[in-house]
């Protein structure tokens, strides 16, 4: 009898979970040195980006246009116009695109689908969020107001597509991304086009690139000539986001860090 109940307990004791269960297990270097990655690297690919500008901001320029581009292309198709990022100039249709904006929505919802059905739930919410931008974008702004939208988004996308380029550093590690050190090139790219919009937006008036080029007039020059901003309310604006996207980074880099010592604690 005492050995039957004995066996009872037995097959009712719960299994222990399994290591995958737990997170990663990396092997001791490994782990220590992941971590002493998401230590330090964000802060020194800013603080370095920093001072890159400052000494040669004509080079860092030439980089940053790219982000810069791609922020008035990727804003112009969230509001349903199609655009095509170039070298200095991005074209963009006068009128909106149905089959875009149905395009845009697949593959957001694409995107969301397999990221829910990798538990990748940081990337889900990310593009449930993207879908009520765009929903935004597309039904509730004028035409006339999109276009002010996407010439802010140039310089603004420095902002966000520099912060998002800095926070694939902490990509999964299974991820292309991870596998082929691409981190490492997003993080020093996006850390330059971050702190060369934010060397013109955070230092007054002064700065700022009114006039015109072989393209005709800057964007900060369209804002305020064609749409009536005020100066005041494009520093504003633009240095807002600047700081937004900052604590944005500030969460994405704690919460690595964090992840990053669990690790380094199973790995010991």
């Amino acid at each position: 009898m005492f050995a039957k109940y004995a066996r009872i307990l037995v097959v009712a004791e719960p299994a222990p979970l399994a290591a995958e269960d737990q997170g990663p297990v990396l092997p001791r270097d490994e782990a220590r040195r992941e971590l002493h990655y998401r230590l330090f690297a964000l802060p020194a690919a800013l603080i370095g980006a920093h001072l890159v500008v400052s000494v040669m901001p004509g080079a860092v320029r030439m980089l940053a246009m790219w982000i810069h581009e791609c922020g008035h292309a990727v804003t112009a198709w969230l509001c349903g116009f199609p655009a095509f990022p170039g070298p200095w100039f991005t074209p963009v249709f006068p009128d909106r695109s149905r089959v875009l904006t149905v395009m845009l929505v697949g593959l957001i919802g694409f995107g969301g689908f397999r990221a829910w059905k990798k538990r990748q739930w940081v990337l889900v919410v990310s593009g449930a969020a993207l879908l009520i931008v765009q929903f935004i974008f597309t039904a509730r702004l004028y035409s006339d107001q999109a276009q002010q939208l996407i010439i802010f988004g140039g310089d603004a996308g420095c902002f966000v597509l520099g912060s998002v380029l800095i926070a694939t550093f902490y990509a999964n590690r299974e991820g292309a991304i991870y596998q082929n050190s691409l981190r490492w090139g997003f993080l020093v790219i996006g850390a330059l086009a971050y702190m060369d919009a934010f060397a013109v937006w955070s230092h007054g008036a002064a700065n700022i690139p009114f006039g015109e080029n072989e393209n005709g007039l800057s964007d900060p020059s369209v804002l305020t000539e064609l749409y009536g901003w005020t100066i005041q309310q494009l520093l504003d604006r633009y240095y807002h986001l600047a700081i937004f996207c900052l604590v944005a980074l500030a969460v994405v880099y704690t919460a690595g860090l964090a992840q990053a010592q669990q690790v380094w604690k199973r790995a010991n």
